[in-house]
């Protein structure tokens, strides 16, 4: 008991002192912090009035690049556009508007026929804009053209999921699956298109093929007289209704049409094309050879010509 009251008034002043030491030692430490807090805030206003007018430069800068990009390009420079398109991009990175910078490069070198660049220009586009249903409708469309179906079908499938009614995709989509015997998919696309759109003359025509494939003739051909009808100075409706008059060997027919469609369109490789496989459907091999001489000279592509002198073997 005595140790603990001989020991309790020293215990207590420690515990006085201690405190007075630490609310003084706290009472310095406030006042450095505060010190410390005010040189702080006096830096980052200085940063700021530094900083900020090159920020709202570099932004204008952005902003006249992108302007000048859409004029270079409205005038079909192409060279000049590409140029600022990636001086522009080199202001800022990793800006996500930079995905239609890179949208806009990727179609000039798709225009160029650098396929590679073009690829690589849309895959950076869509990685700082995954949600772009544009990108990939250009990156299908490089694919298409590089002949590499499936993976033009995987975008043009990623650009529905995004926007489940855009008429490209669904179009572009409908003539794979028709061409590739899906012909299931291929008319539920081809019909959603035609209720979206129902005067689509694609649509209709992309339909009335896969009807006469899919082993519906009439149907086809209601199609085709009805697009007739309604575009009657279209040439390739004529050609699409001639090659279904060939195979079911209606020559007369067939000619009728081919005539017409020359008549539109009297500079139109595939008119001869056309009238080339007629010819030989109908055993007339040297006016077949002719016009295909014909197509090359209006440039038709070599596959297309081998195609049809290939059946003359």
């Amino acid at each position: 008991m005595f140790i603990v009251r001989s020991c309790a008034p020293v215990a207590q002043a420690l515990r006085g002192g201690l405190l007075s030491s630490f609310r003084c030692l706290l009472s310095v430490v406030r006042h450095q912090l505060s010190v410390v807090l005010f040189l702080l805030s006096v830096v980052l206003f200085l940063l700021s009035v530094v900083c900020c007018p090159l920020s709202i430069k570099a932004q204008s800068l952005y902003e006249l690049g992108v302007k000048q990009i859409i004029e270079a390009l409205a005038t079909d420079s192409l060279d000049k556009a590409k140029g600022m398109i990636e001086q522009t991009i080199r202001l800022d990175p990793m800006k996500k508007s930079n995905a239609i910078l890179y949208q806009y490069l990727g179609g000039i070198y798709q225009r160029r026929g650098e396929n590679d660049k073009a690829l690589e220009a849309y895959e950076k586009g869509i990685g700082l804009s995954p949600t772009s249903t544009d990108l990939f409708l250009n990156r299908a469309s490089l694919y298409w053209g590089m002949n590499n179906e499936e993976r033009a079908l995987f975008d043009y499938n990623k650009a529905l999921e995004l926007e489940p009614d855009n008429e490209e995709a669904l179009f572009y989509r409908a003539f794979i699956h028709s061409k590739n015997r899906r012909y299931k998919e291929a008319r539920a696309d081809y019909k959603r298109l035609l209720e979206l759109n129902p005067m689509h003359e694609d649509a209709r025509l992309g339909l009335a093929v896969l009807s006469s494939r899919d082993g519906r003739p009439r149907e086809a051909m209601e199609l085709l007289d009805a697009l007739i009808q309604f575009y009657p100075n279209h040439a390739k409706h004529y050609l699409a209704r001639c090659g279904f008059y060939v195979e079911r060997k209606e020559y007369e027919k067939a000619k009728k049409d081919i005539n017409m469609a020359l008549e539109l369109e009297p500079d139109n490789p595939e008119c001869y094309l056309s009238r080339a496989s007629l010819y030989l459907a109908m055993k007339k091999r040297k006016l077949a050879q002719q016009d295909c001489k014909t197509a090359i000279g209006l440039g038709a592509s070599p596959e297309q010509v081998a195609s049809i002198l290939g059946t003359m073997k």
